[in-house]
């Protein structure tokens, strides 16, 4: 039987929307050891970004030039989500295929451009995605000899690899049918979760990452309650493994970056989201 699921290589990256880009792009240079590696503006949708590498997972800082235009997709989603995760992006072979499988699927395809497009999250269960089929510009990960985890160590973070991108959601049922049968993603785990409130959490492999979606029983309560209650893109945090806990401490304590327990969906801690721009970073043993 030919498996017509959209196969995917790898998550390129996320995306984190910021109203400013520079300040953003420091931020995870000093306290994650963020290496750019490029940066760029796309006209079509004035807008600026940054592309860079924490460890083995690339994220990309992306701002509205013109924040107040709202004839522009960017700025218009920015202005609803404010800072904060706005995507990941998922690499495909050919983005015109993939955009008709989706469609064939029953997914709503925008900002269409051919190599690449967005599924919104109302297919998905509730996370925005990006597809593309091309490179991003002079990527590491696409030079000889690839593009490990290995490149961060000895960074005062100690932040080893990313461990896996949580998402939190109303529609896990549907999150897991997209994924695993649109896409060619694969269940690692499905089980009960008491993190940070109690739910339901499945574990998928997609490309070479691990997405976790977990659905709060209390979807109107908790810290997971209050992020499905504002406008968001479905993804919470990312978790990253890290070396040496006391060292990642004394390095954001140093940044003036606060950290808390509270809200955390893995058994570590995490920075302030209000100290990164919106964006939840968590931190495990790793």
């Amino acid at each position: 039987m030919t498996d017509s699921r959209v196969k995917v290589s790898r998550i390129i990256h996320t995306i984190h929307a910021t109203t400013d880009i520079y300040a953003c792009r420091l931020l995870y240079q000093d306290a994650l050891g963020g290496l750019v590696f490029a940066e760029n503006y796309f006209p079509a949708e004035d807008r600026d970004c940054a592309l860079l590498y924490v460890a083995n997972h690339m994220i990309e800082p992306m701002s509205p030039r013109n924040p107040d235009d709202m004839t522009k997709p960017f700025a218009r989603m920015t202005s609803k989500i404010g800072q904060s995760f706005h995507s990941f992006e998922l690499k495909v072979a050919n983005g015109k295929e993939a955009s008709q499988a989706f469609r064939d699927a029953g997914a709503v395809v925008a900002s269409d451009y051919g190599i690449f497009f967005f599924v919104k999250a109302g297919s998905t269960g509730g996370v925005l995605l990006e597809v593309c089929e091309t490179p991003m510009p002079n990527d590491p990960y696409d030079r000889p000899g690839g593009w490990g985890p290995e490149v961060g160590v000895g960074h005062a973070s100690s932040v080893r690899r990313l461990d896996h991108i949580a998402c939190v959601t109303r529609e896990i049922d549907k999150a897991v049918q997209f994924f695993t049968k649109a896409v060619d993603g694969k269940v690692i785990a499905d089980a009960r979760t008491d993190l940070p409130q109690p739910g339901r959490r499945v574990l998928l492999q997609i490309g070479d990452t691990r997405v976790a979606f977990i659905q709060p029983d209390d979807t109107a309560s908790g810290p997971l309650g209050a992020f499905l209650g504002k406008v968001q893109n479905g993804i919470y945090a990312l978790v990253w493994q890290v070396g040496d806990e006391a060292k990642a401490r004394g390095h954001f304590d140093k940044l003036s970056l606060r950290q808390t327990g509270e809200g955390c969906v893995s058994p570590g801690f995490a920075i302030d989201p209000e100290d990164f721009l919106g964006a939840r970073h968590e931190f495990v043993p790793g």
